[in-house]
């Protein structure tokens, strides 16, 4: 996979694809041909395209920028189908959503970046900072939730030791 480096390197793998769906070298892609890209050269239908289009435009100008586009490729990248693939695994009610059981069920099976199990008090930070205000993840905040995981690398909490969440009343 492409490293993010430096924002004036694009990779050339990055840049290659890019450049079959813009224009006159600009650097940008409105979003009926962002939406293109993704189906043609990840494999996603119409609506995992437009989710993951909506998650990766940060600046929500609907155009994907080359720096959104190396975003999502260091996200998600070669292994779009297979993330797509495990969201549709773990969304039984083909909802096009994971409710809190469903994420639950998906963490539960997932290891870290170190190959260990998250235990109870990672998998609830985790949901908590993966759901929208629904308590629910779409296929875009998954592919960011795979990503966090292959990062994170922490040891578990130790037996008894207090965590506190920001937002959480409870000590």
């Amino acid at each position: 996979m492409a490293s993010m480096g430096k924002r004036g390197k694009i990779p050339k793998d990055v840049q290659a694809i890019f450049d079959k769906y813009a224009q006159s070298n600009v650097k940008r892609l409105h979003r009926p041909q962002a939406i293109e890209m993704l189906q043609q050269e990840f494999g996603m239908t119409q609506q995992e395209a437009m989710v993951m289009f909506e998650t990766f435009d940060k600046d929500k100008n609907e155009i994907m920028s080359i720096w959104e586009f190396q975003q999502f490729y260091e996200t998600v990248g070669a292994n779009a189908a297979d993330v797509v693939a495990r969201f549709h695994e773990l969304d039984k009610d083909n909802s096009l959503k994971l409710d809190g059981d469903e994420a639950r069920a998906g963490l539960e099976s997932m290891v870290t970046g170190t190959g260990r199990k998250l235990d109870e008090k990672e998998i609830e930070f985790f949901l908590m900072t993966a759901c929208d205000n629904t308590g629910a993840i779409d296929l875009g905040m998954f592919s960011n939730l795979l990503y966090r995981l292959k990062l994170y690398k922490a040891e578990p909490p130790k037996k008894g030791q207090k965590t506190h969440i920001i937002g959480d009343e409870t000590d």
